[in-house]
């Protein structure tokens, strides 16, 4: 009988050992975890183009593979609008008199790479950005430009 509660209680020990164990590597595995990068990218886009011809633009909307979006598109005119943008800032904050609405229905698994091709009627300096609305937030590409001649 003594031996037999010898050997429950040093069972309980190493079960009690290996619990702990477990714990304090889920507790630095917890500790470790990075969010999930939620960006947009233009990958490429011409630097020049003649009027009536195709343009082709891509972008690269990188995050967790749980998310989706269901608008992306490029904003575009013929007048910068180089303000900074944040996550807040809807496509109303941005002056661009035009976009592209190719995305702008449906529901499109992330990430994911999109692309575009646009054609400009009026020679000039165009000026553009890529969008795209995850979740509540509104990601925005820098500021770049296009030469139509």
């Amino acid at each position: 009988m003594k031996r037999f509660l010898i050997w429950i209680i040093a069972g309980l020990a190493v079960f009690s050992s290996l619990v702990f164990y477990n714990y304090v590597q889920a507790q630095k595995d917890i500790k470790n975890t990075m969010p999930a990068p939620l960006s947009i990218e233009l990958v490429s886009f011409p630097d020049r183009v003649k009027v009536g011809e195709s343009a082709s633009f891509v972008w690269y909307l990188s995050s967790s593979p749980d998310l989706s979006t269901s608008y992306t598109a490029i904003y575009w005119g013929y007048q910068s609008s180089p303000s900074a943008l944040t996550t807040s800032d809807s496509p109303e904050a941005v002056m661009y008199p035009s976009s592209e609405l190719d995305y702008a229905d449906g529901v499109f698994s992330l990430p994911d790479t999109f692309d575009l091709n646009l054609v400009f009627k009026k020679p000039g300096r165009v000026w553009f950005r890529v969008y795209a609305k995850v979740k509540e937030a509104h990601l925005w590409s820098g500021e770049n430009s296009v030469i139509v001649e």
